[in-house]
This record gives structure tokens, C-alpha cells and sequence, in this order.
């Protein structure tokens, strides 16, 4: 159904140009929405089409990290900033950093409704870095609600958990779990496998490479399997541990194929595996689980208590113990002997799917942005996005 009127959307998001699943959530968002909304991309980088350009930097002490995570800030620069934010029905604010914050400011003087997003486990950021503190933590959440999150017209939070962490911790402005939903072209189809892994029982590792997600949980366990001269392990992704995985899933006896597949290729890798292994303790959602589900690929899900994907694994029997690289290999090798279990998992997978689709997030998302949107605006946001000089990039 068609929206009641066309919308001018500001989508504020440090970097568009990465891999983590808070920017390619961002990517899928905006080319459904832009079917039938003018939405202006304000981010870190270049000026182009559908995109204003704001200059880039990371903290230096972290800037190797934060690179080898795909995430790089970008600066609030008023002056490119306050033309698109006066020209909006409403700005989405997608990450809670500076330029998050400083936008949502100015959006307030300006009489602008603001609409954030939740993303970010500052377990993610903390861990990355070596740091471990529950106090650091609390601390974080804190700091965002006091910014960002709790002064918000609305937020949008992909869980029931992330939305709780919040909520615990002093949020009470009006909020909303909204998944980041399963692209349609993540469907069951025929298996495509690869030639090469034919006789094969092939296992999928699909996140960033950072310590938080356990993939070498993940080879340890296969390499524990007693079915593991069959186990094929495919490693996807990206990222500060890459080296480290590889020197580990070496010596497997089939070693780890550890590949960078592009988005439109990954259902077609996933309908060619048998099962995807998410051993991830730190999880706002699982975007990697998400896609699983969709093309009906059965998946064990690390049961660890800052990860919400736990919540999407079809029954007890498809969680394992966090860290238990022992239970993992279990639970891998039953599988690998009973695939009746595999067959059944498949079907509750997909029904699991039909409620998580994309297209029924962006309905939610349309329906906020209506609810809290100022009237339109008389001048449009697609002349601030024309090819311009941008502002010069920090390094």
C-alpha cells in the first residue's frame, strides 16, 4: 500500500562503505524505503549521488582496529549538516558516535524530529580492544541513552534484548523492536554446491572475524569431531583475527576454506552447505543467522547471554554451551549422522523466516517515520546530494 505522502528522509550513518551488519542493515533499509521516499545518505566520505559527504577520522590509538573492523567515524560538520537536517521530514540517526550525537543536537534546535537506531553492544567495542568491564559497560549504555537513544523521537532496537538492556538501564522514551529483517533473495532453492566439496558435510562460519564471534570455537570444535575427515569448514568474512583463523583451521584435516563472498552471492553459498555454526557471545541480532533462516539452512547457535541470536535457533537441540568447543563438536556430529534432524530443522527454520522478513521491518519503520515526521517540506533533499566537492577526508 502506498504511503500516504512522500516522505524527505536524512539517514545519518558514519560509514556506508563497510561490512559490519549495522551498515549493510543500513544499505537494505534505504534501497527499500527509497521506492517510495527521497532519502538523502549523510556519511563519511565523498560526496555522489543520494549522498552527502562528511570528512572521516578514527581515534588514533584505535585506528588499526577500527579499520581492520570495517568502521571508520565521520566528523559533524555544521555547515553540510544543517542544510539536509532543514530540508528533512525527519533525520534516522543509525549509530550513537559523534556525529550521531552532535546530529541529533542540531536536529533538536532545528525543530527536526529524530528517529535512532540501536546497533552497537559496547561489549563489541570494549572486548576488541582488550577491555573487560562490567562497570565500562553500564557505563557506555548510560552514555548513550543521556546523548542519543533517550532523547530520540522514537527508537528502533532489532530485539527484545537490546530493547531490555535499555530499558534496564533508564530508557523511557518510545521505543520498538524492529528486526533487521531477511532480504527476499535469501530463499530456499536447490543446493548449488561446489564441485569440489562433493561426499563433503560442509559447515558455514559466516561474521567479521573479531574475537567476540569464537570462530576458533568453531575450528577447534570440527577438529574434535570424529567425523572430521568429512567436515568441510568454510570460514566468511573479514576482519582483526584472519590471520590467526588461518593458521588454526590449517591443520584441520580438510583445511578451512576461508573466502570474502560478496552479498549477492551468500544465499547461494548457504543453499550449497549442510549447516551454519554462529558461535558469536556478543550478538544485538545475528544478521549471519537471519540470512540462515531465510534460505532454510539449519544453524547451531552459541547460547551466551549477550548474544540475542540464541533467541532465533530453532530448539534446545540447535544451541550449544558458549565456548564449549567439546559440546560443539557433539552436537556438529550427531548432526552429521542424523540428517532427519538436519531435514527437520530446515522446515522450522523457515517458518521461523516467514515472520522476520525485511520487507515487514521496513513496513514498521515507514509507519514511525509517518507517526513522528514533521509536514513536508517544500524543497527536497535530492539538490544537497548532487556530485559535489567534498569535504577533504581525515585520515
Amino acid at each position: 500500500m502506498p504511503a500516504p505522502r512522500r516522505l524527505h528522509i536524512a539517514y545519518v550513518v558514519d560509514n556506508f562503505d563497510g561490512k559490519n551488519g549495522g551498515v549493510i542493515s543500513a544499505k537494505r533499509f534505504i534501497a527499500s524505503m527509497r521506492q517510495r521516499h527521497d532519502v538523502t545518505v549523510v556519511a563519511g566520505g565523498p560526496t555522489s549521488e543520494g549522498r552527502v559527504g562528511l570528512p572521516r577520522f578514527t581515534i588514533p590509538p584505535f585506528g588499526r582496529v577500527m579499520r581492520e573492523m570495517g568502521f571508520i567515524f565521520a566528523w559533524p560538520t555544521r555547515s553540510v549538516l544543517e542544510p539536509v537536517l532543514r530540508s528533512a521530514d525527519v533525520v534516522h540517526i543509525q549509530f550513537p558516535f559523534y556525529l550521531g550525537i552532535r546530529t541529533g543536537q542540531l536536529a533538536r534546535q532545528l525543530g527536526v524530529p529524530v528517529v535512532a537506531a540501536s546497533h552497537i553492544q559496547p561489549e563489541n567495542m570494549w572486548h576488541n580492544i582488550g577491555l573487560h568491564s562490567e562497570w565500562l559497560v553500564d557505563k557506555t549504555w548510560r552514555f548513550f541513552i543521556k546523548t542519543l537513544y533517550g532523547k530520540a523521537d522514537f527508537l528502533m532496537v532489532p530485539t527484545a534484548f537490546g530493547l531490555k538492556e535499555l530499558r534496564d538501564r533508564g530508557l523511557s522514551n518510545p521505543a520498538d523492536v524492529i528486526s533487521n529483517g531477511i532480504p527476499p533473495q535469501f530463499h530456499p532453492g536447490p543446493a548449488e554446491r561446489e564441485a569440489r566439496y562433493q561426499g563433503r558435510f560442509v559447515i558455514l562460519a559466516v561474521s567479521r572475524l573479531a574475537r567476540e564471534k569464537r570462530i576458533d570455537v568453531i575450528i577447534e570444535a570440527v577438529r574434535r569431531c570424529r567425523n572430521a575427515s568429512r567436515i568441510q569448514l568454510v570460514i566468511c568474512g573479514h576482519g582483526p583475527e584472519e590471520e590467526k583463523l588461518r593458521a588454526l583451521s590449517s591443520t584441520l584435516p580438510l583445511p578451512a576454506d576461508m573466502r570474502i563472498v560478496q552479498e549477492e552471492n551468500m544465499p547461494a553459498v548457504m543453499r550449497g552447505a549442510d549447516l551454519l555454526v554462529h558461535a558469536s557471545v556478543i550478538e544485538m541480532e545475528g544478521m549471519g543467522v537471519l540470512e540462515a533462516l531465510g534460505t532454510g539452512l539449519p544453524t547451531l547457535v552459541a547460547d551466551a547471554p549477550l548474544s540475542a541470536a540464541r533467541h532465533l535457533a530453532v530448539s534446545d537441540a540447535f544451541r550449544f554451551p558458549a565456548n564449549d568447543a567439546e559440546e560443539l563438536a557433539r552436537r556438529i556430529d550427531t548432526l552429521v549422522e542424523h540428517p532427519e534432524q538436519l531435514a527437520e530443522a530446515k522446515k522450522a527454520a523457515l517458518a521461523i523466516a516467514a515472520r522476520l522478513t525485511l520487507d515487514a521491518s521496513v513496513s514498521r519503520m515507514e509507519e514511525i517515520y509517518l507517526q513522528v515526521a514533521r509536514p513536508g517540506r517544500a524543497t527536497g533533499l535530492a539538490a544537497l546530494a548532487a556530485p559535489a566537492t567534498a569535504p577533504p577526508a581525515v585520515p
